[in-house]
């Protein structure tokens, strides 16, 4: 009697198991025995990806989604070497992470592919470095913070959290109003993420120090990134064009 597999179903993509990762195997012997399914790994990572709180629109995107070929001019040549970096550094990612060093990119133009990119990056390392990460905007993790105050949710949880996750994505930073509570908040999250060697990644609308924030913020961040200047072309308006264009063309068939 040869080894088989007891639970296989449809349900798995692999046909090994009944869908929810663990192999029930009869042996030679006749005994059984479970083992992780193939697709264990792969619940895993669809559960990392949903936790990591991506904006919809980015949540399946690879850094090859990031097109260079939509842009013109020196702004393609930026947006090669921004990817070309960002390849690299998921391919040394083992190392990389020993040192902290996180990403930054900035550029004055919204819409240039800033947000997109950084995702990219996020998702990779969710699955193929076995990375938890976390994306928030700025502004909505100082909203978070504040919500904190009047309901059931710990603040110092929550700061825990933002804090000690593997990879942090801190999407527009530079947006918020530099009040003094929030040069404290971000200062605390961004200082003990360099000081435990965190990984974070930034997208801004200006380079780190021209940030309208705390010197002690901005040097940290300085310290802790890699400044990866983006194109000054926006993306987005160009593949609004062409949506729309496809759904009008679509409409007066």
């Amino acid at each position: 009697m040869t080894e088989k597999i007891l639970n296989a179903t449809s349900k798995c993509p692999y046909n090994e198991c009944d869908g929810y990762g663990i192999s029930v195997i009869r042996l030679k012997d006749g005994s059984r025995k479970a083992r992780p399914c193939k697709c264990y790994d792969d619940l895993i990572i669809k559960r990392r990806i949903k936790a990591a709180n991506m904006p919809p629109e980015f949540e399946n995107i690879k850094v090859n989604d990031f097109l260079t070929d939509i842009y013109s001019g020196k702004n393609k040549s930026l947006a090669i070497n921004a990817k070309k970096i960002v390849i690299g550094y998921i391919t040394k990612f083992k190392s990389i992470k020993e040192t902290g060093k996180g990403l930054f990119f900035y550029s004055e133009k919204k819409g240039s592919g800033k947000t997109r990119l950084a995702v990219g990056v996020g998702n990779a390392l969710i699955k193929n470095c076995n990375q938890t990460v976390r994306f928030l905007t700025t502004i909505a993790l100082l909203n978070k913070i504040k919500a904190s105050f009047d309901s059931e949710e710990s603040t110092e949880g929550l700061i825990y959290e933002m804090s000690n996750v593997d990879v942090l994505i801190l999407d527009d930073i530079g947006s918020e109003k530099p009040t003094e509570w929030v040069n404290n908040i971000l200062f605390t999250i961004i200082n003990d993420r360099m000081s435990a060697k965190k990984i974070t990644i930034f997208t801004s609308n200006t380079a780190v120090e021209l940030l309208n924030l705390d010197e002690r913020i901005t040097s940290r961040i300085g310290k802790m990134t890699i400044p990866i200047k983006m194109p000054e072309q926006s993306i987005r308006d160009k593949q609004s064009r062409a949506e729309n264009e496809a759904i009008l063309k679509l409409i007066m068939e």
